[in-house]
């Protein structure tokens, strides 16, 4: 039970983020809440989440309306606390959380977030899925029936929140001086092994990486004011492409991980992130960042750093190109690896072994081999 008066603040939502947009309310001031009963949807550059409630009682206040952009720590639901116990208060309970459930059952996230890009009242909204569930064909007939004005294409329109606050953490995080270093990687070996795996060559690097952090722990230190901190959690930040931009969900312990773990792991945040579902857990705590920029084509890039880590690696796409071997110029398969770093925390020298270290471990079978599977 929420003590008289609480006030309840907006939550630190993950590395970086100071703020909030109020995307729906999920409950009305009058309910009776319980506890981890969600209570608003919030929009940042990251991801979509529900807020739960800290405590159970009754809501007298919700400071903000949709749209409304909230500070980390500024008010944001008051509790009188007055909620009774379960035998008492069951049937003013029972009728709240119906209330309330219809309003977040009634359309999931994605569906929310699609109405509110098309301007879409849900409440409005008549739902043809089950039990009256609003489904994404229902908000855009909605929509397609609604009689609006065209947008007006004309000018330059401001910034989204998400792509707001996306430009201001790259501003914060390029200020840091951060060296990007580029090494051609045969991809004979990896080929090979992804293929008698069935794997993307995703997982395989995050792999070797792992296994080169533990060889070169200054990869995964960070800069304090008063020094270098040096930290021992693999948390490997995966950056990954969304409708709302980039995302960079954290495989957590992923040195414990084998390459199955890691193929799976990796692919539920992608679709986590895709769905605008990933916790404020799943998007803090990177000690390490992966970006496969070989995803869209490019054949190298100069990353910038994430948001609490000092190394970010890049992957480029992997095509034929002319190598030389045993003297001979051979078509092989072939990335580029750029590994943008922390010049105060790592050295061009300390970076180089350690790419060195992750060349030779991508390229030699045995040492592919030696990778948990």
């Amino acid at each position: 039970m929420a003590p008289d008066g609480f006030v309840f603040a907006m939550p630190d939502l993950g590395e970086g983020l100071e703020e909030g947009e109020i995307v729906a309310w999920l409950v009305s001031e009058g309910d009776t809440v319980e506890l981890n009963q969600p209570l608003v949807e919030v929009e940042t550059a990251k991801a979509t989440v529900e807020i739960p409630s800290p405590h159970a009682g009754t809501v007298t206040s919700l400071h903000g309306t949709v749209g409304d952009q909230v500070p980390v720590g500024a008010p944001l639901v008051t509790f009188d606390g007055t909620a009774g116990d379960a035998a008492t208060t069951a049937g003013d309970t029972a009728t709240t959380a119906g209330d309330a459930a219809a309003r977040p059952a009634r359309a999931t996230p994605p569906v929310r977030k699609l109405a509110k890009e098309l301007g879409v009242d849900l409440s409005e909204v008549a739902g043809s899925g089950a039990a009256g569930r609003i489904t994404a064909d229902d908000v855009r007939a909605s929509a397609q029936g609604s009689a609006r004005a065209a947008p007006d294409v004309s000018h330059v329109g401001a910034a989204s929140s998400s792509r707001a606050t996306i430009a201001a953490n790259l501003s914060r995080q390029a200020a840091i001086p951060q060296v990007t270093t580029f090494r051609t990687v045969d991809c004979s070996a990896l080929e090979a092994l992804r293929a008698e795996l069935g794997v993307s060559p995703l997982p395989v690097v995050v792999a070797a990486l792992c296994r080169t952090v533990a060889d070169h722990p200054a990869l995964i230190a960070w800069w304090r004011d008063d020094g270098v901190e040096a930290r021992t959690e693999v948390h490997v930040g995966i950056a990954a492409d969304t409708d709302r931009g980039l995302v960079v969900p954290v495989v957590r312990d992923a040195g414990t991980l084998g390459i199955g773990a890691l193929r799976a792991e990796i692919a539920r945040l992608a679709e986590a992130a895709r769905a605008s579902s990933l916790t404020p857990g799943e998007l803090t705590g990177a000690t390490v960042a992966v970006s496969n920029t070989g995803s869209y084509g490019s054949e190298a890039g100069t990353p910038i750093l994430s948001p609490g880590t000092s190394v970010t690696l890049a992957i480029g796409v992997i095509a034929p190109r002319a190598l030389v071997v045993d003297d001979q110029v051979v078509a092989r398969p072939a990335s580029t690896l750029s590994c943008t770093f922390d010049h105060r925390v790592l050295d061009g020298a300390d970076v180089g072994r350690a790419c060195t270290d992750l060349v030779e471990t991508l390229t030699a079978i045995e040492r592919l081999g030696d990778l948990p599977r």
